[in-house]
C-alpha cells in the first residue's frame, strides 16, 4: 500500500499546560502495551501526575519529551480537574501502583518478561517476588537498583549492557520524575525494549515500603494528602510548589480557551499543496467532526513526507482537544524532519498558544506566503549541505548520491503534485465554505 494511503493516527489526547494527555482507561493502557509489545520497536510510556505537569511548565526539555512520548497517561486527580475545567473530560485516573500490577498480570498471561530499574535493591527485590506470589508464571527478566547520582554521572553503559542481555518486554524505570524520563529519552535510540514506563514510587508502593491511601481518599484526589502525612520531610515541599504552580499557571489557558469566540457559521477544511507542502486552512471551530476530519487531512499529510502549514486566519475556536492533536502531528513532523507551521493566526489564537504553554513548541509567522518561502529554503539548504554516504564496498561516487538526493526530493514534489488523499471530503467541505462566501 502506498504510503500517502497511510495517515498517521494518535490516540485522542488533551492538552493541559503544554501537555498532551492521552484520553484513554487502564484496560485500554494495558491494551495499548499488548499491542506495542508485538508490534516491537520502542515506545515511551510517562505516567504523569500534577509533578510533571510543573516540571514540563519550568523545564522545556520535560515538555518536549512528554510531548513525543507515545503514551501519556493521567496519573493525577488534579489532571482530570484541569482537563474538566478546560472543557474536555479524561475518562479515568491511569495510575501507575495500579497499572504495574496489570501489566504483571499481562506478562504471565501473554508469557511477556519484565525488568526493573531503580528503587533501592531490598524494595525491588520484594516487589518482585510479591508480583510473582501473585501471578504465577510471571517472568522478571532482570532487576537493577545502580547507585544513587546524578544524571550526568551515571554509568549508563553499565546500565544498558544489563538491559540489552535481560532483554525485556517490558522496561520499568524507577528513578523519580524528571530523571527517568530524560533517562528513557536519553537512551530511546539503544534500548531494544518494546515498553518503556517511568514508573517513579510505584515500586516502593508494590513492596510495601510505602502505604497506598485509603481508597475513599484515592476516588476524592485526597491521596496526595495521605502520602504527605507519611513523608512530610520529603513531600511537603513539593506539593506546595506543585500547588502554587498550578494555581499560577492554569488561570492562563482557562481565560484563554474561555475568550475565544463561539460562532454558528459554516465550518470547513481546505487542504491543498504547494510543492512539498501542504496548506491546510480551517474555517470555523476546530471541533467535534471538523477536528477528526483535521486530524485525517493532517495525518495524510505526515505520512506523505510533506512540510504542513496551518491557515489559522478563519479559526475560530481551538478547544484542547485540538490543542492535543496540534501537539501530536508536531512531533510526528519534527522526527521526520518535517516543518509544521501555525499561519496567520489571530490575536485570540495567539492568546490561547500562549496562555497554554505551547509557544515553544510551534513555529509561526504572520503569512501562509512566509512559511512556504521559509520550508523551500529549508530543503535547499538540506539539499545542499547533504554529505556523500561512503559504505564500504559499494561503488557509487559522491555526484551519483546527491543526484539520488535530489531525485529523492523530486519524487516527493511530484507526488504532491498528483491527486492525494487529504484532496478528500476536506477539500470539498473547504471549497464549499469558499464558495459560500463568494
Amino acid at each position: 500500500m502506498d504510503l500517502c494511503h497511510m495517515p498517521t493516527t494518535h490516540p485522542a489526547t488533551v492538552a493541559v499546560l503544554g501537555v498532551p494527555f492521552h484520553n484513554v482507561t487502564m484496560d485500554e493502557t494495558v491494551a495499548y502495551v499488548d499491542e506495542k509489545i508485538r508490534s516491537r520497536g520502542f515506545h515511551q510510556i510517562a505516567t504523569a501526575n500534577l509533578d510533571f505537569l510543573i516540571h514540563s511548565v519550568r523545564d522545556p526539555e520535560m515538555q518536549e519529551i512528554l510531548c513525543t512520548c507515545d503514551l501519556v497517561i493521567p496519573d493525577g486527580m488534579p489532571i482530570l480537574w484541569g482537563a474538566k475545567l478546560l472543557g474536555s473530560s479524561l475518562k479515568q485516573r491511569v495510575c501507575g501502583v495500579d497499572l504495574v500490577p496489570r501489566l504483571a498480570e499481562l506478562c504471565a498471561r501473554e508469557d511477556y518478561s519484565m525488568f526493573f530499574l531503580g528503587a533501592s535493591e531490598a524494595n525491588s527485590a520484594r516487589a518482585a517476588e510479591k508480583l510473582k506470589e501473585r501471578f504465577p508464571g510471571l517472568r522478571i527478566a532482570g532487576r537493577y537498583s545502580p547507585p544513587v547520582a546524578p544524571l550526568e554521572k551515571m554509568n549508563h553503559e553499565d546500565i544498558l549492557r544489563r538491559i540489552e542481555r535481560a532483554s525485556p518486554d517490558i522496561l520499568l524505570v524507577a528513578m523519580g520524575n524528571p530523571k527517568q524520563e530524560k533517562w528513557l529519552a536519553m537512551h530511546r535510540h539503544r534500548l531494544n525494549v518494546p515498553v518503556c514506563i517511568g514508573v517513579g514510587g510505584s515500586i516502593d508502593f508494590i513492596a510495601g515500603a510505602v502505604r497506598r491511601a485509603p481508597r475513599w481518599m484515592q476516588k476524592t484526589g485526597l491521596e496526595w494528602l495521605f502520602r504527605m502525612l507519611q513523608e512530610p520531610g520529603r513531600l511537603v515541599q513539593r506539593y506546595l510548589g506543585d500547588a502554587v504552580g498550578f494555581a499560577r499557571y492554569m488561570p492562563g489557558q482557562y481565560m484563554a480557551m474561555a475568550m475565544q469566540p463561539r460562532r454558528r457559521t459554516k465550518a470547513g477544511i481546505f487542504a491543498e499543496h504547494t510543492g512539498n507542502s501542504c496548506v491546510i486552512s480551517v474555517y470555523g471551530d476546530l471541533s467535534g467532526e471538523l477536528l477528526e476530519e483535521f486530524r485525517a487531512s493532517a495525518g495524510a499529510a505526515v505520512a506523505c513526507g510533506m512540510n504542513l502549514i496551518l491557515n489559522l486566519s478563519q479559526t475560530h475556536y481551538i478547544g484542547p482537544d485540538a490543542l492535543g492533536a496540534l501537539i501530536a502531528i508536531g512531533a510526528d513532523l519534527r522526527a521526520r524532519q518535517s516543518q509544521f507551521w501555525l499561519a496567520e493566526m489571530r490575536p485570540h489564537v495567539q492568546r490561547l498558544i500562549n496562555g497554554s504553554r505551547l509557544a515553544g513548541l510551534f513555529m509561526t509567522t504572520s503569512s501562509v506566503g512566509d512559511a512556504l518561502q521559509r520550508t523551500e529554503r529549508a530543503e535547499l539548504r538540506m539539499v545542499q549541505t547533504a554529505q556523500p554516504m561512503h559504505i564500504p564496498g559499494e561503488t557509487e561516487s559522491p555526484v551519483q548520491v546527491r543526484v539520488e538526493l535530489l531525485q529523492d526530493v523530486c519524487r516527493k514534489v511530484g507526488a504532491a503534485n498528483t491527486p492525494s488523499p487529504f484532496e478528500t471530503p476536506a477539500q470539498e467541505s473547504g471549497m464549499a465554505y469558499q464558495n459560500s462566501l463568494s
